[in-house]
């Protein structure tokens, strides 16, 4: 231990060999993916602050421990410091096996045993030391180009001095993950049975069923329906990227009411923006950055039970909140200081500002991350929760092979599409009651969309799902629009921005790739979409039509009202089947481990939480995946589901309806399927709270 050098050169070692381990990946994973600092509205200072905080804090809060054990035991700091560097060394190390292949526990012990040798050559010899001294440079280096290229958010431009000869409301509604398929029935008409709304909205207004989107992620496609531009490779979702833009051409002739989720293109001058304090939004990065840093170090099968970052920048703290308190601010209780907004509190918050006598030269916007993911909202408005990554997405964001996996997310999808109808009724009937409605031009539509075919990904564009993430609901009522029209042209959602300045006879004073819809014109004869890397996938119209007409057969056995898409996969007498004394498994057999048993113990049915995603592990006898099982939650049953295999353990997964709970205890059974005919043979695996029963 003699070897060892003096404190000086260990807060050296120490901070070269962090930053190499985990500043580095870090800087690099943000460089790699500038949307991630810009989203959030990331300042310099904040940036300065996080990169230098993570570069030095964390070796210099180890050498301050080194530094206080060698008051009591010097020999006992010596090992403390090559411990904090071998501990340093692992991410690394890691991160490289990773990158090689093989299963986690090869990778956890070959970094292990690669860093346990590098700190032994450390003690050993003085040229790996003298290494370390000299590489604290190429980090700093690292870390001054990093806060000096990384992207970061242009607040504010002046407006574009236009005349509007004809001033008009408008409202622009913009939803996101929502292909057109969930939304419309196999004849290719609304479905009114499970979505009123959207069917009321378009008895008066301009449905577009074949409009298509022009960009794989939100980040591209929200700027294209603001600009009215195609997507250009390297654009951020940034006004210094999308400069020219609905905000920037009605600033200075409109009011301007603007919710932006994910993109910053509205101007400081027109649209301020509520920041939260310096130390809670730089926390908010801490943690942002750490799900993404641990998504690119840690194993699969590791990193599952990490938040999805599968087309999200940040906000993954959230999904550490219980859903049931997301909605206090809506109720009226006050929002606990940091904790994040969420959906249903900026979509009330956004609705609170439409009042009576307002100006005709007011724009309305809210970009609604609904019916995107995380999936948890009965069309009713009380939630189920969320898990970080939804079941069915294999390793490398991929849907299992199994259908009924994929099903199953279709199923939670499609529930909050009904969910999202109801916020879009309650603002068509807000927009009524202020005398707004009439007069305004109202724009709903959505981003892109999102894939459920098995084996395929669900958001990266590929032509096995171009169908599913091209072909998105597009609505327009003009102002005094009152009789529905379904024009079947290729409309884009390009065309949205030349449309609104068309309604308010404004002159564009640039160019755009898009149309006015009240221009004749068929459209392009190809669907073209950009990936987020800057490659163009294209498909044509009748590949698209191919993609739908195989979305709405998966659909079908969800049938037609919300009843029978929750009950999907149960036979007809199984439905509602009391389950009486149905056989029970012997105790030797299958055992039966409910998550967040406790949740079910004392329910409030008044609630706006409902336990109603019932998962579980089953121990025991291996239980073949293509077996049969059901979920009865009082008695009845409600749900079908499957065992899956994940992380080693059987797994099972099902959502019953909300409404099969009641006010305290409520019993939960699982039972095998042995047979229907006239009468059904069910085998009791297990249940819940078995001291509960009398």
């Amino acid at each position: 231990m003699s070897a060892l050098p003096p404190y000086r050169l260990r807060a050296v070692h120490l901070v070269a060999v962090w930053a190499y381990a985990v500043g580095q990946p870090v800087f690099s994973l943000l460089q790699a993916n500038p949307e991630f600092l810009v989203v959030r509205g990331a300042t310099r200072g904040e940036v300065i602050a996080f990169a230098s905080i993570l570069t030095f804090v964390p070796p210099l809060v180890a050498l301050a421990v080194e530094w206080l054990v060698s008051r009591v035991s010097r020999p006992a700091a010596d090992v403390l410091h090559l411990v904090f560097l071998g501990l340093f060394l692992v991410p690394l190390l890691m991160l490289i096996f990773k990158k090689l292949g093989g299963d986690a526990a090869w990778i956890v012990f070959a970094a292990a045993v690669l860093a346990a040798a590098v700190v032994a050559a450390y003690v050993r010899w003085r040229p790996v030391r003298l290494l370390f001294t000299a590489s604290v440079s190429l980090a700093a280096i690292g870390l001054v180009l990093f806060v000096a290229r990384v992207p970061l958010v242009t607040e504010d431009v002046a407006g574009a001095q236009v005349d509007v000869p004809s001033p008009t409301p408008v409202v622009v509604i913009v939803l996101d993950e929502f292909p057109v398929s969930s939304l419309t029935t196999p004849a290719g008409e609304i479905d009114g049975a499970h979505y009123p709304n959207f069917a009321r909205f378009a008895r008066n207004a301009t449905w577009y069923p074949r409009a298509t989107t022009v960009h794989e992620s939100t980040t591209g496609a929200v700027p294209a329906i603001l600009t009215g531009k195609l997507p250009r490779e390297g654009g951020l979702p940034t006004l210094a990227h999308h400069p020219e833009n609905l905000f920037t051409l009605l600033g200075e002739s409109y009011r301007l009411r603007v919710t932006e989720s994910l993109t910053y293109l509205c101007p400081r001058r027109y649209c301020p923006r509520p920041r939260d304090p310096f130390s809670q939004r730089l926390r908010g990065l801490f943690v942002d950055a750490q799900v993404g840093f641990l998504h690119q170090v840690l194993p699969t099968t590791l990193s599952r039970g990490l938040p999805s970052v599968q087309d999200r920048w940040g906000g993954f703290e959230k999904e550490r909140i219980l859903v049931a308190s997301d909605w206090q601010e809506v109720l009226g209780v006050a929002r606990p200081r940091g904790q994040p907004r969420s959906q249903p509190q900026e979509f009330s918050e956004f609705m609170s500002g439409i009042a009576p006598g307002e100006p005709a030269t007011t724009l309305h916007f809210v970009h609604l991350m609904l019916p995107h993911t995380p999936w948890q909202f009965f069309p009713s408005g009380r939630s189920y929760g969320d898990a970080p990554i939804p079941i069915g997405l294999a390793p490398g964001l991929f849907w299992s092979d199994r259908p009924w996996l994929v099903r199953q997310a279709l199923q939670r999808h499609l529930l909050q599409v009904g969910y999202t109808d109801r916020l879009l009724g309650q603002l068509l009937r807000k927009l009524r009651r202020s005398g707004l409605y009439d007069e305004a031009l109202v724009v709903v539509v959505a981003d892109h969309g999102v894939s459920f075919v098995a084996g395929e990904s669900p958001r990266e564009l590929r032509h096995g799902n171009i169908a599913d993430m091209a072909s998105v609901p597009m609505f327009v009522k003009f102002p005094h629009q009152t009789t529905g029209i379904v024009d079947s042209r290729a409309a884009r959602t390009i065309d949205i921005l030349p449309t609104v300045t068309d309604v308010l006879d404004v002159k564009l004073p640039w160019s755009v790739d898009g149309r006015s819809l009240r221009d004749a014109w068929a459209g392009p004869e190809d669907v073209s979409m950009t990936k987020s890397d800057g490659t163009v996938l294209r498909a044509s119209r009748r590949e698209i039509e191919r993609g739908l007409e195989v979305a709405y057969r998966r659909k079908e056995i969800f049938g037609p009202t919300w009843e029978t898409l929750l009950a999907a996969g149960l036979s007809p007498q199984l439905v509602g089947f009391a389950v009486g004394t149905s056989r029970a498994i012997p105790a030797a057999e299958p055992r039966v481990h409910f998550d967040n048993e406790e949740l079910f113990a004392d329910v409030d049915a008044s609630s706006l939480f409902v336990p109603a995603r019932i998962t579980g592990t089953v121990e025991g006898t291996q239980i073949p995946s293509t077996r049969a099982l059901v979920v009865a939650v009082n008695g009845r049953i409600v749900a079908s589901t499957r065992c899956f295999r994940i992380g080693g353990a059987q797994r099972f997964s099902a959502l019953v309806p909300d409404s099969a709970f009641r006010n305290g205890f409520n019993r939960i059974e699982l039972f095998a399927v042995a047979g229907t005919g006239s009468g059904p043979r069910l085998i009791r695996i297990g249940h819940n709270g078995e001291t509960h029963e009398s």
